[in-house]
């Protein structure tokens, strides 16, 4: 018996066909794994998507190891990274085996800005102040850095753009910044805007790296303010493989900048003094390579 004929663009499965695994390049329980498991359950929660996302952890080789597992699936948007602009210093200081033309922005999803500080006792109330005594003697000052990190990369701008020069202790998490500050082992430190927050009557910051003052601390200056073209917005950055058909970077990049407006996810971002904004991919990938020239520049200075 003859059947009814039905177009065969009609029988073609919509995107996604099946569950997306969403790789992060850390350990759970830190701000790029929380925002990726929360805008999954929202995604899944609302129906903004016809199938769920899935996340999985694969900390390693400075996002090397996450990066292979991405690789070894199909460009076909079922596979896809949550990452932020570590990926770029890793990328700038050839710590893995990818550039930026193995990547394919879906877009970010807000993200935030750090604060330089010193002790609450310091002798220094101002950024000026220490610049200064950091000119009239290079690195008589000590600051706590991870080489190859984040606070170590926001700080050789700074030094780069103001012409002065720290003298680094390690210290590779947040923890040990405020340790080797707190004890002076180092008089100079960076810390999440959130950790300085919670932190506030230890520390005492001296520039904010924000595009603009945040509000929860509305008397600490920008380095833009104060005349140094230095920011680091640090965005969650939604990443497919290069290849990556149109219509399924458009398809996650709608759901993910719908879930992000869920009150929950905004409360989330706002009480770890985070923003929740939307940059789509194009932006996205001109932003990350601008970026990546500027970090490229340190990392010639400090390698």
């Amino acid at each position: 018996m003859a059947g009814p004929i039905v177009d065969g663009a009609a029988t073609a499965q919509e995107f996604p066909e099946r569950p997306i695994e969403v790789i992060v390049p850390f350990k759970p329980g830190g701000r790029t794994d929380v925002i990726a498991r929360l805008v999954a359950e929202k995604i899944q929660e609302d129906g903004l998507l016809s199938q769920p996302l899935v996340v999985v952890n694969v900390d390693g080789g400075a996002g090397a190891s996450a990066v292979a597992r991405m690789q070894g699936n199909d460009a076909d948007g079922h596979t896809i990274m949550h990452w932020q602009h570590q990926a770029l210093i890793a990328m700038a200081m050839d710590l893995g085996n990818f550039t930026l033309d193995d990547f394919r922005s879906i877009g970010y999803s807000g993200g935030g800005s750090p604060v330089w500080a010193v002790a609450a006792d310091s002798e220094y109330d101002k950024l000026e102040e220490v610049i200064e005594a950091l000119k009239a003697e290079p690195r008589s000052l000590v600051e706590a850095v991870g080489i190859g990190s984040i606070p170590h990369f926001v700080g050789a701008q700074l030094a780069k753009e103001a012409g002065f020069e720290t003298r680094y202790v390690t210290a590779n998490s947040g923890a040990d910044r405020l340790r080797m500050v707190l004890g002076d082992n180092a008089q100079i430190a960076l810390f999440a805007a959130s950790e300085y927050l919670a932190q506030a009557e230890e520390l005492k910051p001296l520039v904010y790296f924000g595009e603009e003052r945040l509000e929860a601390l509305p008397d600490v200056p920008t380095a833009v303010e104060l005349g140094y073209d230095v920011t680091w917005a640090n965005p969650n950055w939604w990443l497919a493989p290069a290849g990556t058909s149109d219509e399924a970077v458009e398809a996650i990049g709608a759901a993910i900048e719908q879930a992000i407006q869920d009150p929950e996810i905004v409360e989330y971002f706002e009480s770890n003094a985070l923003e929740a904004y939307w940059v789509p991919g194009d932006e996205a990938d001109a932003d990350a390579a601008e970026q990546l020239e500027r970090l490229e520049g340190i990392a010639a200075t400090i390698q």
